[in-house]
């Protein structure tokens, strides 16, 4: 991929937060045209990681650019050509919605007048209302408004749907995608609203305890792992990489299977007879990847090395 298709580069970027925290080393090639979930539990790193590509934070190592332009150094190009998202972005100091809007539109000369006023219809968002009385929802259009009207050629938003009801959902996911008509930009998106990000993006990266799980284009990682319901023929099952036990219940048992590690057919020599193969929605893909499966080991007396 050159660097002209490339809208976030990052190789082994490395984050900690204290003593219980740290994030990385993470490395990810997002290219322009494509809208990327960023998923994982809380406490995973999501907001960490799009606060360090935004410069809000400073890595402790790696390298991270957007746009060709590096976080360290060039982040005054980054914040002109990248707008940002989130529940946390604070307007009261501009007192009311017509002057935070005017405020910022001041500084972007592609900003879009005509999206800038058929949001504000379509979020309900009046000029004259105070910032300080909007509800949280009603902040966090506010700031999606304000970062869709600019015109980014890449898009950050860490849980823009948080305080959003199903219609300002639909709304929001639909302006995104009508955004991405012009494949020179990105999105990177961070939600817990998995069902809806299946039908939006078409990449993933899953996050879990600071580290990346698995990332790609959804179509082929929901191709790669599959669930298998099956009966372990002896009370033992060798623990190996790509195979990873969901529940058990007696001989029977839920596995998660990495199909580019490990072949089903393959389990017939460690004793297990598959009674169904299932494919997974983006959801479950995700609890099973995090889910924590050392305690069902432990409790079958599993054999690994």
């Amino acid at each position: 991929m050159s660097q002209s298709d490339t809208a976030i580069h990052i190789r082994g970027l490395r984050k900690a937060l204290g003593a219980s925290f740290a994030l990385g080393p993470l490395s990810l090639e997002i290219p322009r045209g494509t809208i990327w979930a960023l998923v994982g539990p809380n406490g995973a790193g999501k907001t960490t990681l799009l606060n360090l590509l935004m410069g809000v934070v400073s890595p402790d190592g790696g390298e991270a650019s957007l746009l060709g332009h590096d976080v360290h150094t060039e982040d005054v190009d980054i914040k002109r050509q990248v707008a940002f998202v989130s529940p946390d972005l604070n307007y009261s100091a501009w007192g009311t919605v017509g002057r935070t809007i005017d405020f910022v539109s001041a500084f972007y000369p592609d900003w879009d007048e005509e999206r800038c006023e058929r949001l504000q219809l379509q979020f309900g968002l009046q000029r004259s209302e105070r910032i300080d009385a909007l509800s949280f929802g009603a902040r966090v259009k506010l700031s999606a408004l304000l970062a869709l009207a600019r015109n980014p050629e890449v898009l950050l938003l860490d849980e823009p749907t948080i305080g959003l009801d199903p219609l300002a959902r639909q709304l929001l996911f639909t302006e995104l995608l009508g955004f991405m008509q012009d494949e020179t930009r990105a999105i990177v998106i961070s939600s817990h609203q998995l069902n809806e990000l299946e039908r939006l993006a078409d990449h993933v990266a899953i996050l879990s305890a600071g580290q990346l799980v698995a990332s790609g284009a959804v179509p082929e990682l929901l191709q790669r792992y599959v669930q298998l319901d099956v009966v372990l023929k002896q009370d033992r099952l060798i623990r190996r990489p790509g195979l990873k036990l969901l529940a058990w219940d007696g001989e029977r048992a839920r596995l998660l299977l990495d199909r580019a590690t490990v072949e089903p057919q393959s389990l017939k020599s460690l004793d297990v007879e598959v009674i169904e193969e299932r494919a997974l929605t983006l959801e479950e893909l995700f609890v099973g990847l995090i889910r924590n499966g050392n305690g069902y080991w432990r409790q079958r007396g599993m054999v690994g090395a």
